[in-house]
């Protein structure tokens, strides 16, 4: 039995790295395809379009790639294996199939330990390699559970963003002068980011300083609205709490306050941050009975499209089990862990139904 379980082991494992491969090239072939105008244009030249895809697909695509990658190693490697007869071969020697297949589900935990490692290292160091590779020299950081931005003599902060409506929420802003002084102070609930650098303020509180009097009384203005010229600082519309790392995402929600819409956002990013990663071992748990299932039905395409339409589900569910969670409609820790445990178990029932 250990020389059957080590070789579909090693078929796995070579089918998962041959496809990650596959599809990470695949995947930057169509981004430079979809980017090809801008390359064309672009003075930095073909080869620095390539290093800004490469440095994309870690935090862009991984998190995808890695455990579509581990479906179909899993589905190839038994499907296959089933269809030549191997399986039915097994079972006539006295060997049940779902013990050969164990080491294949422990590959699969490791490969989500993977991911989650990649997702914490790798790619968070990607996007803000990516960041900078586009211009963006101010340096956008995270302290003390927001966001900071500093551009010259402005320093801003903010708490998130809304890239698609160009605004940003609880901002301040501080401008000094050449020598490093406080000369004004701008703090929004909400700022969008018009063309041209006209910034719409709501619910703003102005106050402006004199450098050279440190006694002198600071002008103070509260507007409901308001309409100002600032630098038009689109680095700022690329901070998202989604993107934080699991550590950042803790401090994020501990600065916040208990049980309001920011603080159930933040603990449902964070468990989702957590179970994300075992999207690998669910598709590995999903994949086997239907490659088992080839035995049967001799055909790879319809097992395959099963599958196809289980992931889709998957990501279906976690979609409106995140929307639910972070409107606090469901359990914001529990909602990610009890849809990967649905589907885990939804799997290891059509394992265990296999015929043996």
């Amino acid at each position: 039995m250990g020389v059957l379980s080590r070789y579909l082991l090693v078929r796995f494992v070579a089918a998962f790295l041959g496809v990650l491969v596959a599809l990470s090239i695949l995947v930057g072939v169509i981004e430079l395809l979809a980017d090809f105008g801008d390359v064309i244009t672009s003075s930095k030249g073909f080869l620095e379009a390539w290093i800004v895809l490469i440095l994309r697909i870690p935090h862009k695509h991984l998190p995808i790639l890695i455990p579509a990658s581990a479906f179909a190693a899993a589905y190839l490697s038994v499907g296959t294996a089933a269809r030549s007869y191997e399986i039915l071969a097994m079972k006539a020697g006295g060997i049940s199939p779902l013990r050969v297949l164990v080491p294949l589900l422990l590959a699969a935990v490791v490969i989500s330990g993977f991911a989650l490692l990649l997702n914490e290292t790798v790619a968070v160091q990607a996007r803000e390699a990516s960041r900078r590779h586009d211009g963006d020299d101010g340096g956008v950081s995270f302290r003390r559970g927001s966001f900071w931005y500093h551009k010259g003599h402005t320093i801003y902060n903010v708490r998130d963003a809304d890239p698609a409506a160009r605004a940003l929420l609880d901002i301040a802003i501080f401008e000094l002068d050449d020598r490093g002084r406080l000369l004004r102070t701008i703090q929004a609930a909400r700022a969008t980011i018009g063309e041209g650098g006209r910034w719409h303020l709501v619910d703003a509180v102005l106050r402006g300083f004199d450098p050279d009097d440190a006694s002198a009384p600071s002008h103070y203005e509260r507007l409901a609205d308001a309409e100002i010229d600032l630098p038009d600082e689109t680095a700022l519309l690329d901070v998202n709490v989604s993107a934080l790392s699991i550590a950042e995402l803790r401090e994020y929600g501990a600065q916040q306050e208990p049980g309001d819409t920011e603080s159930l956002r933040a603990e449902a990013l964070l468990h989702e941050r957590v179970a994300e990663p075992l999207a690998s071992l669910v598709f590995v748990v999903l994949a086997l009975p239907l490659a088992l299932r080839v035995e049967r039905t001799r055909s790879l395409a319809v097992p395959a499209l099963q599958g196809v339409a289980a992931i889709f589900l998957f990501y279906m569910v976690r979609e409106y089990g995140r929307t639910l969670a972070t409107q606090g409609v469901t359990s914001a820790a529990g909602t990610p862990w009890a849809i990967v445990a649905t589907f885990l178990c939804a799997g290891a029932w059509q394992i265990w139904r296999t015929p043996r």
